[in-house]
């Protein structure tokens, strides 16, 4: 298979960054039932009714089902997760309050770090397009942690600090061209020669085909292994897996 993209034509690649390169939902899984051991060995609970694993799972389930309805929700992100929360704690003796889920989920953040991954392939992946392409993130997660872990991965031996752009720093949240569109400015080059990869259809598609960039959409439940979409005069390529880019470039 011939690739759809070539170095005559890209300069730079453009990655997400949480569930893109780093595999965030088995990381939150984890950090979810760490928190929840903690709080759960303060009470007293009936363990033929309750265990930190149905509480995930009720969680994820809530989460899953209002993001999938028709109407987009009118509750922000942090009221979602708060109901999600609430519903997922019924058994136990505790009131999920706004504070109780406010403290809940800053504490999964702090335990998020401990089980931070990769995904298969995200290693090699980028060193064999480091050798032809300059590599950046833009990102609508918190800079300190995309710092953190940027080091934390030793993801920087591909990806420098300056070449990171964040929601926080460098304007709207995508799928805003404006952060697109600030990148392009910084790294000084044009959108035609960068390349969007991200897990987001909305986010990282939808945002950077606005800005007049070609994007790779990595879908795991796409039908074929490698599949090819246009939004106006842009190119998507819809892969499976990050270790798949080696195919598209």
């Amino acid at each position: 298979m011939s690739p759809f993209f070539s170095p005559t034509r890209k300069k730079i690649i453009f990655f997400d960054m949480n569930n893109t390169i780093l595999d965030r939902r088995q990381c939150f899984d984890s950090a979810f039932l760490e928190v929840m051991n903690d709080y759960t060995a303060r009470w007293e609970t009936d363990e033929n009714l309750f265990s930190p694993q149905e509480a995930l799972q009720s969680y994820k389930l809530e989460w899953s089902r209002h993001r999938k309805t028709p109407i987009r929700s009118p509750l922000s992100p942090d009221e979602l997760r708060h109901n999600c929360l609430r519903k997922a704690l019924l058994p136990l003796p505790v009131n999920v309050n706004p504070a109780f889920t406010s403290a809940f989920f800053e504490q999964i953040e702090e335990q998020e770090d401990h089980f931070v991954a990769l995904f298969p392939g995200v290693e090699d992946t980028l060193e064999a397009l480091s050798q032809n392409y300059k590599l950046a993130i833009i990102s609508n997660g918190n800079r300190k942690r995309l710092q953190h872990n940027l080091e934390k991965m030793k993801l920087n031996r591909w990806i420098e600090q300056d070449r990171l752009f964040s929601s926080e720093k460098d304007g709207p949240r995508k799928p805003h061209p404006a952060i697109f569109e600030r990148a392009l400015k910084t790294m000084s080059t044009a959108a035609s020669q960068s390349v969007m990869v991200g897990n987001s259809w909305r986010n990282d598609v939808v945002g950077a085909t606005s800005s007049g960039m070609d994007a790779i959409w990595i879908h795991p439940g796409n039908i074929k292994k490698i599949s090819e979409r246009r939004i106006g005069k842009q190119k998507v390529i819809i892969i499976r897996s990050f270790r798949q880019l080696q195919f598209t470039f």
